[in-house]
């Protein structure tokens, strides 16, 4: 059984990420370009919300017993199968992979890339939250 207060806490933590994002939905790419301060919070918070997200996931796949993931990609595969996340695996699947690239630094971010996720992606945050929250209620 899934260790609700753990989920709840990492919840918690997730949403305020996704708030922070949200606040620059509408930033203009010059801006972003100009600031690198600027830059590197946005990739940070991006990439705290996708760690969150893979480690909730990791969670309830381990306390529910549901496999062994190896790579990130197969957390996200493991939830879909088991319907908790409900919809767009194969974009959350690609969440996964940009969170390797921030990681390990595999690539350099494009400031362009980086605005268009916060942009057209956060909204598949919010879902995966909602998901998320409403499997352990």
């Amino acid at each position: 059984m899934v260790d609700v207060e753990i989920v709840k806490e990492k919840l918690i933590h997730l949403e305020e990420y996704i708030n922070d994002l949200d606040e620059y939905r509408d930033l203009e790419f010059k801006k972003l370009a100009a600031d690198k301060i600027l830059f590197r919070y946005l990739e940070r918070t991006l990439h705290l919300a996708v760690e969150a997200v893979l480690d909730i996931g990791s969670h309830i796949i381990s306390d529910e017993r549901l496999g062994n993931p190896k790579f990130n990609s197969e957390i996200i595969e493991i939830l879909a199968d088991n319907n908790i996340i409900k919809e767009n695996a194969d974009d959350y699947i690609r969440m996964a992979k940009f969170r390797n690239i921030i990681v390990h630094d595999y690539a350099e971010i494009d400031p362009e890339i980086l605005l268009r996720i916060i942009k057209e992606n956060i909204s598949d945050l919010k879902a995966i939250f909602k998901w998320y929250r409403d499997y352990i209620s």
